[in-house]
């Protein structure tokens, strides 16, 4: 089993909270990762006290807690393409969404004084080919006609912005951050009835709700919430063919030098690359996953040598970095979907039983717009666009 940076960094964190769940609730989470702990978060807001959030590992043990911290506006596909794929009212709807979970993000660290590392000093997506850099430009022209902002850098001028790699372009966005993804999700837990080390291995009907059954112990609730992302169809086999386990890899590395990155966030080969420095100053490398398709697919938390290797191989060509000392290696599953969008709603064979799910590596981007969403669903009866664009009605059989 790998541990990221940040659960390194904060190990005190780690430790199971240890408490025994109550027999019965009103809404039972699934999952303790950023979906599941920003839901909890959205209906404590709304006054609804019996939630329960269970977790089989512990807080942001998954991929909430190993990520690269980004917080970036968009979706994975470059916009010029979701306008396509999607059409522009859509698509302006998943730009503006992701805009909001931001806001939303920076609010909760107010609220509960969580001390994450968090920043706001802009992203840039970097173009490594020239169809890269022209859906960069167009992108950036939709974006700004439909109000937002952000500014393309030509090739002439790339090197000026950033000093480091040779691109061809890029995009850059002021209102794009970053934080310890981590210590986020261990501060938006504060309040919430969060029990560690219960793994739900059935959920069954029952009289007026759902029985949740554990090795030692059967919750029964009137509806449960699956936030489980990746791992899914190991719960419910209606996912088995809709939402699959994608692995993600990084590394961290102390510079023996000053290191040229600076305090943005950074996308490249449209988003297959990824990197920042962290607040302690170290290089955080993460991506290359689509070199190898194949075996970065299922559930094992391990790395890959010939990847790790290529990561290694981009710090040192794109940094000018020759010496450093490798701090940490480890994985993340991701939850991808089949047509790249989140899974929300009810399950068509059990209404009691709704799953948020999918996000498809971008968690921190949407999430926290999601939960806040469909809290409003659950107590008031209010949907949004936002979530019917992501209805898994889609997907019903």
């Amino acid at each position: 089993m790998t541990r990221s940076y940040w659960q390194l960094l904060n190990p005190g964190r780690i430790k199971r909270l240890g408490f025994e769940p109550p027999g019965s609730c009103d809404i039972a989470i699934v999952g303790a990762g950023l979906m599941g702990l920003a839901l909890a978060y959205f209906l404590r807001k709304k006054g609804c006290d019996r939630v329960i959030v269970l977790e089989k590992e512990y807080i942001g043990f998954g991929a909430s807690g190993r990520n690269a911290g980004f917080l970036i506006s968009g979706m994975a596909e470059p916009y010029c393409r979701l306008v396509v794929g999607m059409g522009h009212d859509p698509a302006r709807l998943m730009m503006q969404a992701t805009l909001e979970n931001h806001d939303l993000i920076e609010s909760a660290i107010r609220s509960l004084d969580i001390k994450c590392d968090y920043s706001r000093a802009g992203s840039f997506h970097l173009a490594t080919t020239e169809v890269e850099r022209r859906e960069l430009a167009e992108s950036v022209e939709l974006l700004r006609a439909d109000g937002f902002g952000g500014t393309f850098v030509s090739p002439d001028n790339i090197g000026d912005r950033i000093r480091f790699g040779k691109y061809a372009g890029g995009y850059f966005n002021p209102s794009d951050g970053c934080l310890d993804p981590f210590a986020f999700v261990k501060g938006l837990a504060a309040g919430s009835s969060i029990y560690e080390g219960f793994e739900v291995e059935e959920i069954r009907r029952g009289a007026g709700g759902v029985e949740l059954a554990g090795k030692e112990k059967t919750i029964f609730s009137e509806m449960a919430v699956l936030t489980t992302n990746a791992y899914s169809p190991l719960i419910d086999p209606f996912f088995k063919d809709i939402i699959f386990p994608v692995r993600g890899q990084m590394l961290a590395a102390a510079p023996a030098a000053t290191d040229p990155l600076g305090d943005s966030t950074y996308y490249a080969n449209f988003g297959y690359d990824y990197f920042r420095k962290s607040s302690q100053g170290a290089i955080l490398m993460g991506g290359l996953r689509n070199r190898y398709v194949d075996k970065e697919i299922g559930y094992d938390d391990e790395t890959n040598p010939v990847l790790q290797s290529g990561l290694e191989e981009y710090v040192r060509r794109n940094f000018g970095i020759d010496q450093y000392k490798i701090i940490c290696r480890w994985s993340g599953i991701m939850g991808n979907t089949i047509d790249g969008l989140p899974l929300i709603g009810s399950l068509p064979h059990n209404g009691a039983v709704l799953a948020t799910v999918g996000c498809n590596g971008h968690g921190f981007g949407l999430d926290m717009v999601i939960a806040r969403d469909l809290a409003a669903a659950l107590i008031d009866g209010k949907t949004s666009d936002l979530l019917s664009c992501f209805s898994l009605k889609r997907f019903a059989r």
